[in-house]
């Protein structure tokens, strides 16, 4: 099986890098641990994600409209 390192940034949710969340705050937002957001992320049903080398940063959420 092979290993899914990244996923692909969706192109009209971020574009920079400053707008990104690390683990930390993002777990603070959706008021889940640390722990469950990196378990979601191993089974590829957690938030949209990007990796940078060994940093893992998460695309900001949307304000419904």
């Amino acid at each position: 099986m092979a290993r899914k390192s990244y996923q692909s940034p969706p192109p009209d949710r971020c574009d920079r890098w400053e707008e990104m969340l690390p683990p930390k705050e993002f777990a603070n937002l959706l008021k889940v641990s640390i722990s469950w957001l990196a378990k979601a992320r191993k089974r590829g049903d957690g938030p949209a994600f990007a990796r940078f080398g060994r940093s893992i940063r998460y695309f900001p959420l949307r304000k419904p409209e």
